[in-house]
């Protein structure tokens, strides 16, 4: 029997800021069955916790942001978006396509580096005025 073809996403996904984090375990939960259920693994998942949004989406200026990894056969990023657009407090989300060799760990690593940077810089700003 030949293995369907598995390819890796990665996807943001933003939730109400009042989200309890029993709902937000359950929405979590909800995912990984939907990645199991099409033969997927999921390789990281990161909460960057409650940020402020680029715009209101809403009514609300920030939202608990989540990134995950997973692979999966076709058909596992339409199930898990037709999921998202069915919970309430899922705010907004994004897929993409991403590249075998991606490794989250050392984007994870830049942007720490550039958050650094950024704070560092606002700060010598801050005591020059």
């Amino acid at each position: 029997m030949p293995t369907a073809i598995q390819r890796s996403y990665e996807t943001v996904y933003i939730l109400d800021p009042g989200i309890s984090d029993g709902d937000a375990t359950t929405i979590h939960e909800k995912i990984d069955s939907v990645i199991s259920k099409f033969q997927g693994k999921l390789s990281v998942r990161d909460d960057w916790g409650t940020r402020q949004m680029a715009y209101p989406i809403s009514d609300r200026t920030t939202g608990k942001y989540c990134i995950i990894n997973y692979t999966g056969t076709p058909g596992v990023v339409a199930e898990i978006e037709r999921h998202f657009k069915i919970l309430p407090n899922v705010i907004r989300y994004a897929t993409v396509l991403v590249d075998d060799k991606y490794d989250y760990s050392k984007v994870k690593k830049q942007i720490k580096t550039a958050e650094e940077e950024y704070k560092k810089s606002r700060e010598q700003r801050a005591k020059r005025n």
